[in-house]
């Protein structure tokens, strides 16, 4: 698979992956605007080129609240999402080439504020699905978003 052809599909209109993106980007929106005062954390597991999250925090009020990080294994893709925040000014934004199993990724973010697992379980098996839900426990503060 190509993951970074794989996202082409979001810059079409009328493609089902478009409608994802957009529904996925109002949820993050609703849980950056909801959360509590002060510091927000953000991780993203396989996170692709970001543009779920950087292109609602680019705009976002609490934009300046987040720190975020951001991994993905494919370097095109993390290449891409640094590109995009350094466009934005998200600097407080991270953007880790890396295996996102590997839950020492975020131990310094989690609990997080948003967690976010978007695109990932169309790609993994079955058992996989369950032990990433299961490590979403982990990684989400109480009261804390999982997308």
């Amino acid at each position: 698979m190509d993951w970074t052809a794989w996202h082409d599909k979001y810059d079409q209109t009328d493609h089902w992956m478009t409608r994802r993106l957009k529904t996925v980007q109002a949820h993050i929106d609703a849980a950056l605007s909801d959360a509590p005062d002060g510091e927000l954390q953000v991780i993203s597991l396989c996170a692709g080129d970001g543009r779920d999250l950087l292109e609602v925090l680019a705009g976002h009020p609490r934009r300046d609240d987040v720190r975020a990080r951001l991994v993905e294994l494919d370097p095109r893709n993390t290449a891409a999402a640094v590109e995009r925040a350094e466009r934005a000014g998200l600097q407080r934004v991270e953007v880790a080439t890396a295996d996102a199993a590997l839950i020492d990724q975020y131990e310094d973010l989690a609990p997080a504020d948003l967690v976010l697992v978007c695109g990932v379980f169309g790609n993994i098996t079955d058992p996989d699905i369950e032990r990433t839900i299961a490590a979403c426990n982990q990684l989400s503060r109480a009261g804390g978003t999982v997308i």
